[in-house]
């Protein structure tokens, strides 16, 4: 019976997450409650058939982690694009970035490669994917202050590799 309710397999989940979102959803319901009924007291409770998962509230709080995580990936995304057009403007300006034939492809690797460093490591810090809410205000403060820190970091990484 415990069967049903199984970790999933972290691969899927991310195709899934790109591609399908209503069966990621499905999938991180499931693996959420597989992850609740390997408690020992709720398992046994459950073998026992004294307790039933409730499918509808582990397939709501999927659909709200699913949104953070997508938000959270675009928030990224965007903020480092931002940087990097304010690098090339300033490139341009400077005279050091223009847009003429032969184009420089080791260039264009080493920009992608700053800009896909820059977007992940941005991502993996999460924008309000913290446990324990990250409420207290010590916790606001110290984001607000690594997110201007790091995205100004990023303008002058950008502006370096591009001048």
């Amino acid at each position: 019976m415990v069967a049903k309710y199984q970790r999933a397999n972290v691969w899927l989940a991310m195709f899934l997450f790109l591609f399908s979102p209503g069966r990621y959803q499905k999938l991180a319901a499931r693996h959420n409650i597989a992850i609740n009924l390997e408690s020992p007291r709720l398992g046994l409770k459950y073998e026992k058939g004294i307790y039933s998962p409730d499918m509808n509230e582990a397939l709501s709080h999927a659909l709200l982690s699913a949104i953070k995580l997508r938000s959270s990936l675009s928030k990224s995304f965007v903020a480092v694009f931002i940087t990097f057009l304010i690098a090339v403007l300033v490139g341009f300006f400077l005279g050091s970035v223009a847009f003429s034939l032969p184009v420089s492809w080791k260039r264009i690797i080493d920009v992608c490669a700053a800009f896909l460093l820059m977007w992940s490591t941005l991502f993996e810090l999460g924008w309000g994917l913290r446990t324990w809410k990250g409420e207290a205000l010590h916790e606001l403060v110290h984001a607000l202050l690594f997110k201007l820190l790091f995205i100004s970091g990023s303008l002058f990484l950008m502006i370096a590799l591009l001048t």
